[in-house]
C-alpha cells in the first residue's frame, strides 16, 4: 500500500470505512500486549483507511515481530527515529487507549474490518475499470473481462487467512486419499497420464500444480508429442476416466491440429489428408469410424486464437475451470504468448519470464498440470553434440526455474544429412521392424532434464513421422543372438 496521502483521501471518503473500529483494534493491542498475537497477524495496512491508523499499525507490528513490549516509552523511542511517526504523541495514544474495544469481540471486529476492506477494493478497482472504459475506446473486451475476473478471484482468495498446518492434519488428508484410491481401485498413476509407460512410471503422471516445459528445436516433433499426450489423457481406457484437456494452439489452426489427431488415431499417412484423392475407400471408412468412435469422444477443448495474450489465456482457463472443470492445460507454444497484445514488447526476455511465472501460478491456483511448449536457443545448432541441455532454455527468462519438469525431444537422425536409408545393410533392429511394418519412423530421445520431485532420465520413443504418432520403444533381450531386439510390447 502506498504511504502517500492520496490513498487515505480516497479510502477515507469511501462509505466502506469505519475509523472507530480501526481504533478499537489498535487500542486493544496497545493496552494489552497479549491480544497482539490475535490481531496483528490477521491485518494489513490496507485494512486501515485513516493514514495515522495504518502507520501506527506498522509500528505495532514491527515491535510485535521483534518481541519488544508495546508501551508508551517504546513508542516514543520508535517515533524519535523516524519523522513520519511524529503524530504519535500523548493525545493520540490517549485517543487510541480510550477507543479500545472488548477483547471478547476480536473475531467480530476482524471480520467486519475484512468485509469493509474487500468492498473498498471492489469499489476502487471497478471505478478504475469504468474510467478506462470511458476514456479509452480502443480497450479490448477481453482485457476488461480479465481485469474483472482477476478482481473477483483475488477477493475470493482473500477470504481465508490460513495459519500453519500441523503434520497431523496433512497426514490425515494423504492417508484418506490413499484409502479412497485403493477402495476405488484407481490406477497407480496419481496424476494425469501421458500414455507413455516409461514417462508415467517416472512421474506417476503429471501432478496438480506442476508446470511442465516441453522444449526442442524446430522439427523435433514438439506439437506432435504434445498432441499424443493430449489424446492419451483425454481418452477413457479401462478404469481410467478421460481427463478434460485444454489445448491452446497459437501457431496452427484447429483444423490442422485435428487432422494430426486423425493421423495419430488412424495411422494413415498425413500427406493423404492433403491429397484426398490418394485415400483408398478402406482408409476413408477408417477415418469416418475413428471420428465417431474415438475423436468425437475425446474430452479435448481447442483454442485457436492466434493473438491470445496472457490475460486472455488466464481468463479463459479460469472461466472454464469454474464452469466445467479442467484436468490439464497445454500451450503451443510459450514464446508466442504476449503479456499485452496491444503493446509491442520492449524486453522480450522479461516478458517471457512474466508469462512463465504466471503460468506456474495458474497451475497452482487451478490445481492442474500445465504443459508449455518452448523453443530452444539456436546455440544448440552450433554444438557438435546437439542434445539439448538446460542452459539452452536460459535465454528465455526464468522458464527453467519455474518449471517442475523440463522435457527435451531429440532426434539424432534429424541432424544426419544422409537420413535413414532403409536399403542400408547396417539397418538397426528397430529400423528393420519399421520397414517391415511399412512406415517411416525415427527413434526419439525424450530427455527428462529436470524433475523437481523425481529423477532425470533418457527415454526412448518411436516417432512415426508419416502419421505423427509417438509410441513407447521396448527392447527385448534375445539370448540366441546375444542382443536386444525391438518389439512393441505385445508380448
Amino acid at each position: 500500500m502506498s504511504n502517500n496521502s492520496e490513498y487515505y483521501e480516497i479510502n477515507s471518503l469511501s462509505k466502506y470505512s469505519n475509523p472507530n473500529l480501526e481504533a478499537s483494534l489498535l487500542g486493544l493491542v496497545y493496552i494489552n500486549n497479549q491480544t497482539a498475537s490475535k490481531i496483528i497477524p490477521y491485518l494489513t495496512k490496507e485494512d486501515f483507511t485513516v493514514r495515522e491508523h495504518a502507520l501506527f499499525f506498522e509500528v505495532l507490528k514491527d515491535l510485535f515481530l521483534k518481541n519488544i513490549s508495546i508501551n508508551f516509552d517504546q513508542l516514543m523511542l520508535y517515533k524519535s527515529k523516524n519523522k513520519q511517526y511524529n503524530f504519535i504523541n500523548f493525545e493520540f495514544l490517549l485517543h487510541i487507549q480510550d477507543s479500545a474495544g472488548l477483547s471478547n469481540n476480536i473475531i467480530q471486529y476482524l471480520q467486519e474490518l475484512e468485509r469493509l476492506t474487500k468492498l473498498r477494493t471492489i469499489e476502487l478497482k471497478l471505478s478504475r475499470v469504468l474510467n478506462k472504459l470511458s476514456t479509452n475506446t480502443a480497450v479490448s473486451e477481453n482485457e476488461v473481462i480479465s481485469e474483472l475476473h482477476d478482481l473477483l478471484l483475488n477477493i475470493d482468495k482473500s477470504k481465508t487467512r490460513q495459519d500453519f498446518l500441523t503434520v497431523e492434519e496433512v497426514a490425515k488428508v494423504v492417508v484418506d486419499d490413499l484409502v479412497k484410491k485403493r477402495e476405488l481401485n484407481i490406477s497407480n498413476i496419481s496424476g494425469v497420464p501421458s500414455g507413455f509407460e516409461a514417462l508415467d512410471t517416472l512421474t506417476q503422471g503429471f501432478q496438480p500444480g506442476e508446470m511442465i516445459v516441453l522444449a526442442a528445436r524446430p522439427g523435433m516433433g514438439k506439437t506432435a508429442f504434445a498432441l499424443n499426450i493430449a489424446k492419451n489423457a483425454a481418452s477413457a481406457s479401462g478404469n481410467k476416466p478421460a481427463k478434460k484437456v485444454v489445448f491452446f494452439t497459437l501457431e496452427m489452426p484447429s483444423s490442422q491440429l485435428v487432422t494430426r489427431l486423425f493421423g495419430i488415431s488412424t495411422e494413415i499417412d498425413l500427406y493423404k489428408f492433403k491429397k484426398p484423392s490418394e485415400l483408398s475407400q478402406d482408409e476413408l471408412d477408417k477415418i469416418t469410424i475413428h471420428q465417431k468412435r474415438h475423436l468425437n469422444q475425446l474430452n479435448l477443448f481447442i483454442d485457436e486464437s492466434a493473438k491470445t495474450d496472457l490475460p486472455t489465456l488466464l481468463w479463459k482457463c479460469r472461466r472454464l475451470a469454474k464452469t466445467s472443470g479442467i484436468d490439464m492445460i497445454i500451450i503451443d507454444y510459450l514464446q508466442l504468448l504476449s503479456v499485452d497484445s496491444s503493446k509491442p514488447s520492449r524486453d522480450r526476455q522479461a516478458e517471457v519470464a512474466t508469462i512463465s511465472r504466471n503460468l506456474k501460478t495458474l497451475a497452482l491456483e487451478l490445481k492442474v498440470p500445465i504443459i508449455a511448449l518452448s523453443q530452444l536457443s539456436r546455440e544448440v545448432e552450433k554444438r557438435e553434440d546437439k542434445r539439448p541441455i538446460l542452459s539452452d532454455l536460459r535465454e528465455s527468462g526464468t522458464i527453467e526455474q519455474d518449471a517442475d519438469i523440463v522435457l527435451f525431444l531429440y532426434r539424432k537422425n534429424y541432424y544426419n544429412k544422409n537420413k535413414v536409408n532403409f536399403k542400408d545393410k547396417d539397418l538397426s533392429a528397430q529400423q528393420k521392424e519399421m520397414l517391415e511394418q511399412g512406415f517411416i519412423g525415427d527413434v526419439t530421445n525424450l530427455l527428462i532434464a529436470k524433475h523437481r520431485n523425481g529423477t532425470q532420465a533418457d527415454i526412448n520413443l518411436l516417432f512415426r513421422l508419416n502419421c505423427g504418432k509417438f509410441e513407447d520403444l521396448y527392447y527385448k533381450y534375445d539370448e540366441v543372438s546375444d542382443s536386444f531386439n525391438f518389439n512393441k510390447g505385445d508380448e
